[in-house]
C-alpha cells in the first residue's frame, strides 16, 4: 500500500517538474494515480483546485480487511461429489415461493416492542411483503429446483396467491364481463 502511495507521490512530482498544468490534473484526477485509502488533500502550485481523495480514515492499518471484506448473503453452495447447486435453509425458513417465481416475506420486528406498536401498525406487520425481481432471481438460485416447482398443500392459505390473474400472460380464468350499468329513470 505504501510502495503504491510513494509511487503515485512521485508520479506527481515528476509531472509538475514539467509545468504542464493539464497534464497534472489529468493525473491527478485519474483514479489510479489516487488510492482509496489516502485520505490527504491533493493540491498544486500550478492550479488553485483542490482534488480530494475518498474519505476512508484508518487510524489502525489492521482495521482495514474487515471494510474491505463485507459480508453478502449471496451464498450458492455446491454438492461437493456432483457439483450441483444445493438449498440454502435460511431462504427457506424466512421466504416463500409462489408458483408464478414471485416470493414472499413477513416484515422484520413483527414480534419486537409491540407494545409500543399501534394497532395499524401490528396488523401492517403481519401481513406479507413481495420481493423485487432481483431479489426472486437471487432467491431462485440459491435453492434447488425441487424448490422452484409447485407445491401442493392442503389447506394452502397461499392458495389464492398462487395464480396471477391479472397478468396476461400466467392468468387461467377469463375475466368476468360486467356490462355497464344504465340509469334507471324514476316516470311517476
Amino acid at each position: 500500500m505504501f510502495k503504491q502511495i510513494l509511487y503515485s507521490a512521485a508520479r506527481v512530482a515528476s509531472i509538475s517538474a514539467k509545468s504542464n498544468t493539464q497534464l497534472l490534473t489529468q493525473n491527478l484526477t485519474k483514479p489510479s494515480c489516487i488510492h482509496p485509502v489516502v485520505t490527504r488533500n491533493f493540491t498544486s502550485i500550478l492550479c488553485n483546485a483542490q482534488i480530494r481523495a475518498p474519505k476512508v480514515l484508518f487510524k489502525n492499518p489492521s482495521a482495514s480487511p474487515s471494510l474491505v471484506n463485507t459480508a453478502i448473503r449471496t451464498v450458492t453452495k455446491f454438492s461437493f461429489q456432483q457439483g450441483k447447486r444445493k438449498t440454502v435453509k435460511t431462504v427457506l425458513r424466512r421466504f416463500y415461493r409462489l408458483h408464478w417465481g414471485g416470493w414472499i416475506r413477513t416484515k422484520c420486528g413483527r414480534h419486537k416492542r409491540l407494545w409500543r406498536k399501534s394497532p395499524p401498525r401490528k396488523r401492517r406487520l403481519r401481513q406479507h411483503v413481495f420481493c423485487n425481481a432481483t431479489q426472486s432471481t437471487l432467491l431462485d438460485k440459491m435453492v434447488a429446483p425441487y424448490w422452484r416447482k409447485p407445491k401442493y398443500y392442503v389447506d394452502d392459505p397461499y392458495e389464492p396467491f398462487h395464480s396471477r390473474e391479472e397478468w396476461k400472460f400466467t392468468k387461467l380464468k377469463p375475466r368476468p364481463y360486467f356490462p355497464p350499468e344504465e340509469e334507471v329513470k324514476n316516470s311517476y
